[in-house]
């Protein structure tokens, strides 16, 4: 009897329930840290402000693994502050297990308060692996970001990784 209950057990904890179906909705949060590098002129030279970043995201799963966004990101403790607003769409690989690729994309409109910088759009891409749980999944992946006002920025793309960690209900 002990070894069933063992066994229903280890069975219960690899179970695990499909966050992506249509329908479902999932929320995430982000916290985190950067740093950005302001120009100050050619008489004052520049300087790089570090940040706390905080923010969170809803998604909702508009078909079968396809997943609808909106997502917001504040960069604080650094002058100036700066707020991002992000609408993604996500692609999960429906596999037989509980690991599954995704490939993403987005559009992001970046706010910085303050006058002397101007605001910018991007669109990018992702990519990762998402490793299901009971009512959620934590992703681990690639991002890949193209500056659509490259005109007023010294660079034109950036790639940095990504840890998810989603709710699903």
């Amino acid at each position: 009897m002990k070894k069933i209950l063992v066994a229903l057990t280890l069975l219960s904890a690899l179970a695990f329930a499909n966050p992506f179906g249509a329908g479902n909705k999932s929320v995430g949060i982000t916290l985190g840290s950067g740093s950005v590098s302001y120009s100050s002129g050619t008489f004052f030279g520049s300087y790089t402000e570090n940040y706390y970043i905080l923010g969170v995201s809803a998604d909702y799963y508009v078909f079968e693994n396809l997943a609808l966004g909106l997502g917001y990101r504040g960069w604080f403790g650094g002058s100036p502050t700066i707020h991002q607003a992000t609408v993604p769409v996500t692609y999960y690989i429906p596999t037989n297990s509980k690991f599954r690729p995704y490939l993403g994309a987005f559009y992001r409109y970046t706010y910085i308060n303050d006058d002397r910088f101007d605001n910018y759009s991007s669109t990018g891409g992702r990519a990762g692996l998402a490793i299901l749980f009971q009512n959620g999944y934590v992703g681990l992946g690639w991002v890949q970001e193209y500056y659509l006002d490259s005109d007023s920025r010294s660079d034109t793309t950036s790639g940095y990784p990504e840890v998810v960690i989603g709710f699903s209900f």
